[in-house]
């Protein structure tokens, strides 16, 4: 805090001597007609005289203090975030720098959930309020008031449409965190976009459609950049409205997730046996068709339909149009892994899925159109692109053996949930290491698959195959290790990236949770880690985390184990809940998640205090740095006010 504006403080210490009055009053109620096991709305108002502002609670600026606002009680069950009004962002005089800040009557809002043993009767609930009040000139020094409230609990059973918490989206604390998926989600899609454009099921598609431009601009005298907008429009139109159709199976997760053990469509797809058995299947048909197994013309029937839809001027528009959404459609083969990547990520945030979903596809949908429209507006730069000849015949097979390693990985999740036993990680490590070995050799030209006629003598190979050689023997190099890492076959001594990679494919570690409780921590043991923080008085760790969490695995064995984060690990209860079991128990803990925090995705970290469980700090994420920090200052909270 700035000198200047502590000798204010200290001039309005002075004045508050002379009965000066405070001129922010708090006022406490809450909806009447509870009953035991509700979720109750506990609405604290701050009266402020004209000219006087109180600070947000979220979001925090150097200088000011953060308005606090607590409330304890025997009949609280549960108690989520406090709601907050969009503060105003302007700049503060009094600070000499931008605040959020609330001026006026603002009212604030407590979601309490009711013990569920309760009596009917009055109890008795204090709301403990810690503020800064300042104006343009003056700042009266922090104060904390305490305000009693009554609450009366009716008799009769908690009604269905009142036990969930709901949070408003006005809750600016999550505001930085929805800004860095949006920035995340346009990587995505940018990056998968530019990838997409160099697929072997995209590239021998553009000399069809240059073609196809130059005739309709030739036969029928039609604008060249019209029919190219068309063709544009087809393509991103057909990713967009892929992204509506995913993003309205997230709409209304608010009023699904509570009765359901999936809070978003992200982790239904990652644990959903039957569609990862439908989607295993399709990588294999995929692959099948890129090794020439499978013979589907669908360019040559393109060639046809498009042809004939430009015979009359009249259709030309339309013409242009369904070749960019067949273009699009032709694509799915090679652009479904980014695709999907791309929207599984999108819509697994909440009710904002909708949102997300339009917005990553748009983005994916115009990058990945571009290149196609500008080639149709320049056809003779076609000319100095290289000819889809040999070498993409090579790329095609060797996409067709990364489709069956994708494959692999939809297979092993009905594996996994139905008991199986065929593919455990050490089997699915095994075969993506046969796969890797098989695509070696095909580099090598020990054999040829598909349509590629040419002959290479074993051994004697162009650059590109000897770079493609070289990445895979890396690739395979922590794989291999891994398999020989008995018996959670993980090789610690691998790049983050590669960590992440290869947790994303294949099962968890049989003995993940086994060491766990070594460690001490409580696994799907809720209840009694609470018991053991009230008793040792520490504060609860709570790691939510997902048995198909790749982050998670990174999280719990690269960050958890440094010498920063143990240190602050050791100074509390910790317990680890996974969220996508098919159990009640998981599927308690989900809803416990989403409740609470409203949030649905893995891992989430949140430090409880275990007399009321309050929350006194929570985020998401991996976070390999800054974690240490986030516990340290979590920590430091608990025992702050608990001395108070």
């Amino acid at each position: 805090m700035r000198i200047s504006t502590l000798i204010v403080i200290l001039f309005i210490g002075f004045l508050k001597s002379q009965s000066v009055q405070n001129p922010v009053a708090i006022d406490v109620f809450a909806s009447t007609g509870a009953r035991a096991g509700e979720v109750v709305d506990l609405k604290v108002n701050f009266l402020m005289e004209k000219e006087w502002h109180v600070y947000s609670i979220y979001n925090i600026t150097e200088g000011p203090l953060p308005t606090e606002i607590s409330v304890t009680g025997s009949p609280i069950g549960a108690i989520s975030p406090v709601i907050e009004p969009q503060p105003k962002y302007v700049f503060d005089p009094g600070f000499e720098t931008e605040t959020y800040y609330h001026e006026g009557d603002t009212e604030f809002i407590i979601p309490i959930r009711l013990k569920r043993n309760l009596d009917p009767g009055t109890y008795d609930l204090e709301v403990q309020v810690y503020y800064m009040v300042c104006n343009e000139r003056l700042c009266y020094p922090p104060i904390s008031k305490v305000k009693s409230f009554k609450l009366i609990v009716n008799p009769g059973p908690p009604r269905s449409e009142k036990v969930n918490f709901i949070i408003s989206s006005a809750n600016s604390n999550s505001s930085s965190t929805d800004n860095n998926s949006l920035i995340n989600i346009f990587l995505l899609a940018v990056g998968g976009a530019i990838l997409s454009w160099v697929m072997p099921c995209v590239y021998p598609m553009i000399p069809i459609i240059i073609s196809f431009f130059g005739k309709m601009s030739e036969d029928k005298k039609i604008g060249r950049n019209t029919i190219a907008s068309f063709y544009g429009l087809g393509i991103a139109g057909t990713f967009v409205l892929i992204g509506l159709a995913v993003g309205f199976l997230s709409w209304g997760v608010n009023d699904v997730a509570t009765q359901s053990r999936y809070a978003n469509i992200g982790n239904f797809i990652a644990t959903n046996p039957w569609i990862n058995l439908g989607l295993g299947f399709l990588f294999i048909f995929f692959a099948l068709w890129m090794f020439g197994l499978i013979n589907v013309n669908v360019a040559g029937k393109l060639v046809n339909t498009t042809d004939r839809a430009g015979q009359s001027a009249s259709s030309a528009y339309m013409g242009s149009f369904l070749l960019g959404v067949a273009f699009a459609i032709t694509s799915f083969s090679c652009t479904v892994p980014v695709v999907g990547t791309l929207l599984v990520v999108a819509a697994a945030g909440t009710t904002g899925g909708l949102i997300t979903s339009l917005y990553g596809m748009v983005i994916y949908g115009l990058v990945f159109a571009a290149p196609f429209v500008t080639l149709s507006l320049f056809p003779k730069a076609l000319d100095r692109l290289p000819s889809s000849g040999s070498w993409m015949e090579t790329l095609k097979v060797s996409f067709g053996f990364i489709e069956i390693a994708a494959a692999i990985k939809f297979l092993w999740v009905p594996d996994l949930e139905w008991n199986l036993g065929l593919l455990d990680r050490n089997i699915v490590l095994a075969l993506f290491i046969i796969i890797g070995i098989m695509l070696i050799a095909y580099l090598l030209g020990i054999y040829n698959v598909g349509h590629n006629t040419q002959n290479i003598k074993p051994f004697k190979v162009g650059k590109g195959r000897f770079v493609s050689i070289i990445l895979t023997m890396l690739i395979l190099y922590p794989i291999t290790m891994s398999l020989a890492s008995p018996p959670t076959y993980h090789f610690n001594r691998m790049p983050r990236i590669m960590d992440e990679f290869i947790e994303a494919l294949v099962p968890p570690p049989p003995t993940e949770d086994e060491l766990a409780r070594i460690d001490g921590w409580f696994v799907d043991q809720y209840d009694e880690a609470l018991i053991k923080a009230k008793n040792e008085k520490k504060p609860l760790f709570i790691d939510f985390t997902g048995v198909y969490c790749a982050n998670c695995r990174v999280m719990e064995r690269r960050v958890f184990p440094t010498k920063p984060v143990k240190e602050q690990l050791d100074k509390m209860i910790l317990t680890r809940l996974y969220v996508d079991k098919k159990d009640s128990l998981s599927e308690a803990y989900a809803q416990l998640q989403f409740e609470r925090y409203k949030q649905a995705t893995q891992p989430y970290y949140v430090i409880l205090n275990p007399r009321d469980e309050s929350t006194i700090a929570d985020t998401g994420g991996y976070i390999p740095s800054g974690f240490a920090e986030f516990l340290t200052e979590g920590i430091s909270k608990y025992y702050e006010k608990e001395n108070n």
